[in-house]
């Protein structure tokens, strides 16, 4: 008998702990974590109650309390809690509707923060990315539309999606060093980086992406009229971690891709050099640039693509280059503001017209400011352009 308590045991421990193991080792198929996102938490609990229900007979066979079923129930117990706290719906806990600010003199906002400005739909907002970082997705409303920005940290991809018809999403689960995100109606499997869906319900289908811009705050706090902010505090810009303290900045500081065999991994650079691809449509196929190479530069145009690249204050933002069918010349003014060279036309740094000859914004396009290793991986047939 004490065999069979402490087997169900250890297996109950790697059922608990298969969301961790089984989303590192390559070989695990993702059918395998998505039948187990459903079945780790009753089998974990049955596990515990059967075993719970087993020493309450055996006592009142035997009229003594068996001591040695301490232990398989102590590791049985455990591995309810992991089941629960290790799997990566709970590690990153996505968000609902966050408040926005009513002062943004009270966030606690450095100049260097990155933010992701989505406009959609007529509404406009912002959220810093250490902020969102902790929580992998953000589920917010633009008026009558349900938007989910995704962030996996691990390939540094940072993805808005228009899900209104299919509700909120949530980490899912972790496949290839990239997130696998999910809704909560059916939880269909998505792999973030392609948007493409993997399995379940909604299968096959693709999430809709659009378009987003990253800009420190010291830009973002210029922008007339501001955008929404969501309320944060000192708190949500605590330093990142992954479940087991530490391992974050060692995985940073290697070419460590977990989830991502060495053999799958292109190596042309670093692992985590940073890479800005056009994934719009209109780059078929996609190109990428070296972002260091783009800081360097500053503006960029891609005749073939009729597309402007500018980089500032560590952030690059892109452009379609013709405006109301004319096309421009870009440049960036010292004040950080767009200007094109032939109309004396003047944007903000997100492209809002502001003054001059050419009366309308500039129109954003969809890039992807992430690691090598994802790029490639995730967009085998782009061109990389060097500068």
């Amino acid at each position: 008998m004490i065999f069979i308590f402490y087997g169900f045991a250890i297996l109950s421990l790697v059922v608990g702990t298969a969301a961790i193991y089984m989303t590192l080792i390559q070989s695990f198929p993702v059918q395998w974590l998505y039948y187990h996102y459903f079945i780790r938490k009753p089998f974990t609990w049955g596990i515990l109650v059967g075993g719970g229900v087993a020493t309450v007979l055996i006592t009142w066979q035997t009229g003594e309390f068996p001591l040695w079923t301490l232990l398989p129930l102590m590791l049985m117990g455990l591995a309810v809690v992991l089941a629960y706290r290790m799997h990566q719906e709970s590690a990153f806990k996505a968000v609902d509707f966050p408040v926005m600010a009513d002062d943004r003199s009270n966030l606690l906002l450095q100049d260097d923060m990155q933010l992701g400005v989505i406009e959609y739909n007529g509404v406009t907002k912002a959220y810093p990315l250490d902020y969102v970082i902790h929580h992998h997705i953000i589920n917010d409303r633009f008026g009558d539309r349900l938007v989910a920005l995704t962030y996996c940290a691990m390939c540094h991809s940072i993805i808005p999606f228009d899900v209104s018809d299919i509700g909120p999403l949530f980490v899912g689960s972790f496949k290839n060093a990239n997130m696998i995100v999910a809704d909560r109606k059916t939880k269909t499997f998505f792999q973030q980086a392609t948007f493409e869906s993997i399995i379940g319900r909604l299968h096959p289908r693709t999430l809709t992406m659009i378009p987003f811009q990253i800009l420190p705050w010291a830009e973002v706090k210029q922008l007339s009229p501001c955008p929404q902010l969501v309320k944060v505090t000192k708190q949500d810009f605590k330093e990142f971690q992954l479940p087991v303290p530490g391992i974050w900045k060692n995985i940073l500081a290697s070419e460590f891709t977990p989830g991502l065999s060495a053999t799958k991994r292109d190596t042309t650079f670093p692992a985590r050099t940073r890479v800005v691809g056009i994934i719009d449509n209109i780059a078929q196929p996609q190109v990428a640039y070296l972002k260091e190479e783009l800081l360097t530069q500053g503006v960029i145009t891609n005749d073939e693509l009729d597309v402007v690249l500018v980089a500032v204050n560590n952030t690059v933002l892109g452009f379609k280059r013709s405006v109301a069918g004319t096309p421009v010349n870009i440049t960036l003014n010292a004040d950080n503001t767009l200007a094109d060279i032939s109309s004396g036309t003047v944007w903000d740094i997100r492209g809002k017209y502001m003054a001059g000859e050419v009366t309308a914004d500039l129109m954003p396009i969809a890039i992807s400011d992430e690691y090598w290793f994802s790029w490639k991986l995730f967009h085998s047939g782009s061109t990389l352009i060097r500068l």
